[in-house]
């Protein structure tokens, strides 16, 4: 970029990510000015800028204020991506919007858009969601992939990291630590292990504990020997391209997904935290995904190996092969334990029907409910359904809307593809 003005403000970003979707986005928007017969560069339109904002003329003086709306609209109308050929949606015309919006406001010219003039991140976002992938989605898929195909979806829902920190995967470290337990397990006389290593996110810069399944290892020993490298990474993708992946795939699999859904790569990163909800500690699955927390409890989980373990109690359950080691006495372990849980629950409910009056349960059941915007259905009036019944209902609102919260602190609202 040879603007000054563009290159010292994509100089001021912090992310490598952030900086290579705003640059793509400000040359949209030059694409846009040379259209409507605006200044072609940032330096010329700062320059003009400046002239404006000394009008009186309201309309002269807040052009550009006024332009940006304009811009969302052309990009959902007139505007034809490279890729599809076809206008933006209204979340992706959002977000590029936000690239020249940051471009004046590093420039001293914050823009003042009209209230309604553009729609709110929020109404966006609930208009478009990520598709949620399940094992038995994500196994169908796999059958219709090539070699890179479907050694890059068994990676990715192992790792379960965004899309940028997947592609800068290194090839040499992976091939050596893969080398490196081969050699380990054969003399120590027992099969081969997942691989454990560690990368530090480009956009939190928070180490993320990263693990590889033996499923992911079989299909990375294939694929390293007839793939040939063009660079050092793992896999010669872009970030774009693993989303066409991942779509291509689920349509030879004939997975339908909602009207108001979509599938990207951060979908393989939604499956990772909704299969680790309520089986691994919060702690413990923000480190696997490369979020934030303290150094002493990051000290303490590695010291106990804790995300190896939770990745080795998950590993059976996310296999796209189901033939993946020891798995099935795992899977009988865990099984075992979910079935004294159930009978432990049925006690402690038993318990509480006993030393808690029915009027008091029925009230402390409806405020619970109401908590959650559950309805209680009597099978007579004034009572309340069977506790049992009533338990399960709460537990899944409950596990629902905490599901939603750590989607939410974990990264599901990136938008970019």
């Amino acid at each position: 970029m040879t603007d000054k003005a563009v290159s010292e403000w994509l100089s001021s970003l912090k992310s490598d990510r952030t900086r290579t979707e705003y640059e793509d986005r400000f040359q949209i928007w030059l694409e846009y000015s040379k259209a409507k017969g605006l200044p072609q560069s940032g330096t010329e339109q700062l320059e003009d800028m400046k002239k404006r904002r000394l009008q009186q003329d309201q309309k002269e003086k807040f052009f550009y204020d006024n332009e940006v709306p304009k811009f969302f609209q052309w990009l959902q109308t007139e505007f034809k991506g490279k890729r599809t050929n076809k206008p933006l949606s209204e979340s992706s015309a959002l977000s590029a919007t936000t690239a020249i919006r940051s471009f004046f406001a590093y420039h001293r010219y914050s823009l003042e858009i009209a209230k309604d003039a553009l729609p709110s991140s929020e109404k966006v976002k609930s208009i478009l969601e990520d598709h949620a992938f399940d094992i038995y989605q994500l196994r169908e898929m796999f059958k219709y992939g090539d070699l890179t195909e479907k050694t890059i979806l068994s990676c990715a829902k192992d790792l379960w990291l965004r899309a940028s920190d997947f592609i800068a995967l290194d090839r040499e470290t992976i091939a050596y630590l893969i080398a490196q337990e081969d050699e380990k397990a054969k003399q120590e006389k027992r099969e081969s292990d997942i691989i454990e290593f560690e990368v530090i996110t480009q956009k939190e810069k928070e180490p993320a504990s990263c693990h590889l399944s033996k499923d992911s290892i079989e299909l990375l020993k294939e694929y390293l020997k007839v793939h040939s490298f063009k660079n050092g990474h793992l896999f010669d993708v872009t970030e774009e391209s693993l989303s066409d992946i991942l779509r291509r795939m689920a349509k030879k699999a004939n997975i339908s997904i909602k009207p108001n859904s979509r599938i990207r790569f951060h979908c393989l990163r939604k499956f990772g935290i909704t299969m680790m909800h309520g089986k691994v500690t919060e702690p413990v699955m923000k480190y696997m995904v490369g979020k934030h927390i303290a150094k002493d409890l990051r000290t303490y989980i590695q010291a106990n190996r804790e995300t190896y373990k939770a990745f080795k109690m998950l590993e059976p359950q996310i296999s796209l092969t189901k033939t993946n080691g020891n798995g099935s006495s795992q899977l009988a372990k865990q099984l075992e334990e979910l079935k004294k849980a159930t009978f432990k629950q049925m006690a402690l409910m038993k318990l509480i029907e006993k030393l808690t009056p029915k009027e008091e349960m029925a009230n402390a059941l409806q405020e619970l409910a109401e908590e959650f915007g559950l309805k209680l259905k009597a099978d007579h009036a004034g009572e309340i359904p069977k506790l049992e019944e009533t338990i399960n209902q709460l537990a899944q609102a409950i596990e629902k809307k905490d599901l939603e919260r750590v989607l939410a602190e974990n990264g599901n609202g990136d938008s970019h593809d």
